[in-house]
């Protein structure tokens, strides 16, 4: 068993509940400093997206170790924006969620400071409803508002079945970005069959 098998393991016995959307991640949260996008508990991949012309990238990894979150420091967020996401995927690999029977997707992620990344916290994490189903090649959008309504927690919880959890989350945050998987919104995603390019061409909190 590999140590991403082993932390996989761990988590799915603490999070083994329906709705749960938890990320395969270690118990720490990584330093993000400045405009790059870090990619974090992602061990076959590199610390952070590539920079070219004012865009960022990374290409899939064949490993099943797949990429799982993708952050950056949060700016100073209000109820009610909207969070918007544009991205071109790039070549004809096949790409699968790391876990699950679902397709691979991506969606739009909110962390708060001082997440411990434990099931005692399971509000300090927030995924947005909306996704989408990743089939290269493609453009794609993804946007959401930042409303309780729109967003679920580590258990699936919807935010506007626990609105105090919600906007304290949006009111204290550490980082936004988006996240890969299936049935599991952090769990990952790999390529096969191919490459394929992520490419973030917009990311914009309005």
């Amino acid at each position: 068993m590999t140590a991403k098998e082993r932390t996989v393991f761990m988590l799915l016995v603490v999070f083994a509940v329906p709705g749960c959307t938890d990320g395969s991640a270690p118990a720490f949260v990584p330093a993000v400093a400045g405009p790059s996008w870090t990619i974090a508990y992602s061990p076959s991949m590199p610390p952070a997206m590539s920079e070219h012309a004012g865009d960022y990238f990374f290409d899939f990894p064949t490993s099943k170790d797949g990429i799982d979150y993708v952050i950056k420091r949060a700016p100073t967020v209000q109820l009610r924006q909207t969070l918007t996401m544009e991205f071109l995927l790039e070549g004809t690999g096949r790409l699968l969620a790391t876990e699950g029977a679902s397709s691979a997707k991506v969606r739009l992620f909110m962390q708060r400071k001082g997440d411990t990344l434990t099931a005692k916290e399971p509000y300090k994490r927030w995924w947005s409803r909306a996704s989408v189903e990743l089939t290269s090649p493609g453009k794609f959008l993804l946007t959401t508002t930042i409303a309780p309504e729109d967003w679920t927690s580590v258990f699936g919880v919807v935010g506007k079945d626990a609105p105090a959890h919600f906007i304290d989350c949006v009111a204290n945050l550490a980082h936004l970005g988006f996240t890969f998987g299936g049935d599991f919104a952090g769990h990952g995603v790999y390529v096969t069959n191919g490459d394929v390019r992520f490419t973030l061409k917009e990311f914009e909190l309005r």
